[in-house]
């Protein structure tokens, strides 16, 4: 996935590289992998009408669709739309150009597909931190591995598929795309109910939309939600890893939270919608759809050997 994403990038910027020729080779490159596997593995007496994917590059079709949709190559206007606000900026695009070139391979999927957890109704240890069973100690355990193994960790929510479908409008969510963590409030959720989580200070709140929404400065609040998200972010931010070194590496910035009122003209509500990469867009189908167009294209290559 990194090689692939340096690819992408590459003929991005090479001369004579354009956004279209970098989404192509991606989308060629993954028939090109799958179809390889078919030929030259015991899968080519599988029935030609299954999509086979090897057992390590079952998300390999999820990374190449999301790899699409990134802020990297993305189109940054709608199909049919040659007026409009443009979304990525050049800036933007840049932004994570820049940062995709230096990609870790144990952050390239997140880079691309971000994770998603639900923080309302959380389970009874989530956000609790949980030490781990002692190992039983042998010979070829060095003393840092056991150390590390040892070391508390945070049970994190439950995650979902990150899709409008998956989201209610009376429920609260955490995104992390490796950049930022973006905290989702439902147009549904009651005043009280986000307000356990973050505490409101400075100029205090607007009406927006007949609802209210804090303009002032925000910071977790002193609650056991509050503490439970804290925990949680806390625990992302090291990659949900006992090793601390490791995500400070793999994150090139310190990723902030950003507050995303639902339907309330926030203005993060785009950038939340082209996060949701499972989602069909104006220049890309489903996931299912995608799955069918490598299926028929690898179906070709085949029939041509």
């Amino acid at each position: 996935s990194t090689i692939f994403t340096r690819g992408a990038i590459s003929d991005v910027e090479r001369d004579g590289g354009s956004l279209r020729l970098a989404r192509d080779n991606v989308f060629n490159k993954c028939v090109s992998i799958l179809a390889n596997y078919r030929s030259h593995t015991t899968a080519r007496t599988s029935p030609s009408g299954q999509l086979i994917l090897p057992e390590s590059l079952q998300l390999l079709p999820l990374f190449c669709l999301s790899l699409r949709k990134s802020r990297m190559l993305r189109y940054s206007l709608p199909k049919g739309v040659t007026s409009a606000k443009p979304f990525p900026t050049a800036d933007e695009r840049a932004y994570h150009i820049f940062y995709g070139r230096m990609v870790s391979p144990n952050m390239s999927l997140q880079c691309v597909h971000p994770h998603l957890f639900q923080v309302s109704g959380l389970r009874t240890r989530d956000g609790d931190w949980i030490t781990p069973p002692v190992l039983q100690e042998n010979k070829f355990d060095e003393a840092n591995v056991i150390a590390a193994s040892m070391r508390p960790v945070c049970q994190l929510p439950k995650t979902m598929n990150p899709s409008i479908a998956c989201l209610d409008e009376s429920g609260m969510y955490i995104l992390d795309d490796r950049f930022s963590f973006y905290l989702f409030i439902g147009r549904d959720v009651p005043d009280e109910k986000w307000q356990d989580l973050l505490s409101v200070g400075g100029v205090g709140s607007s009406r927006i939309r007949g609802s209210s929404v804090p303009t002032g400065g925000l910071s977790l609040a002193s609650t056991e939600s509050a503490h439970k998200l804290r925990s949680v972010i806390h625990q992302l931010r090291m990659l949900n890893s006992p090793n601390e070194t490791l995500g400070l590496t793999a994150r090139n910035t310190y990723a902030p939270l950003i507050l995303v009122f639902l339907g309330r003209g926030s203005v993060f509500e785009e950038e939340m919608d082209s996060l949701l990469v499972d989602d069909p867009d104006s220049h890309e189908r489903s996931y299912v759809d995608f799955l069918c167009d490598i299926h028929r294209s690898v179906r070709e290559k085949w029939d041509q050997t």
